[in-house]
């Protein structure tokens, strides 16, 4: 029952992916933030300390070091009109993470990564299994996409990938569910897009 009924079996898969993306983040987690991670966290905290985008300070002050070990120089290309350094990376991703930041911090912010993208991959096994009507069909796409290797390792780490995934999965719901062609729902759609 559990892995035919589709609601219990999206849960399902939710619930799977989220622990095994889980057992990866504990994994990896002594080498993260990396790479362009803790840049989305700057701009983060910049947005909740500061109520901007400016970022310079924010380096100045180290506020990096509660996450990030190292010497952090600002990713910017040139200063603005304003003589002010602005980061090259788009805002979206610190926005959307920035309650779990203020709330928890940068274990917040994985954390709620963490599960939002298992939720994606439970739509992921819904989508499947409206298009297919198959159980085990829905299952195999599921896996697929849920244990990708760019999915799996974006799920914990602070880039805009995988909740653009989510959010592109929710696009497609109009397409294979006529319920979502109701004007409220896709309102919804549209904002996600």
């Amino acid at each position: 029952d559990l892995i035919v009924v589709p609601r219990r079996a999206a849960l399902a898969a939710g619930a799977i992916a989220a622990i095994a993306y889980g057992a990866g983040a504990w994994a990896v987690a002594p080498r993260l933030p990396a790479g362009d991670e803790p840049h989305y966290l700057i701009v983060t905290q910049s947005l909740l300390a500061d109520r901007d985008l400016q970022i310079e300070n924010n380096h100045q002050k180290g506020d990096y070091r509660a996450y990030f070990g190292g010497v952090l120089p600002p990713h910017y290309l040139r200063r603005g009109a304003n003589l002010e350094i602005y980061s090259i990376h788009a805002p979206g991703l610190p926005l959307l993470v920035a309650p779990a930041f203020a709330l928890f911090g940068f274990a917040g912010v994985k954390a709620a990564l963490l599960l939002a993208s298992a939720a994606a991959t439970a739509l992921a096994w819904l989508l499947a299994w409206r298009v297919t009507r198959d159980p085990a069909a829905s299952w195999f796409a599921w896996a697929a996409v849920a244990f990708s290797a760019p999915l799996f390792f974006h799920t914990f780490a602070v880039y805009p990938d995988a909740p653009g995934a989510a959010l592109m999965l929710i696009g497609v719901l109009p397409l294979v569910d006529e319920r979502w062609r109701e004007p409220r729902r896709l309102l919804l759609v549209g904002a996600a897009l």
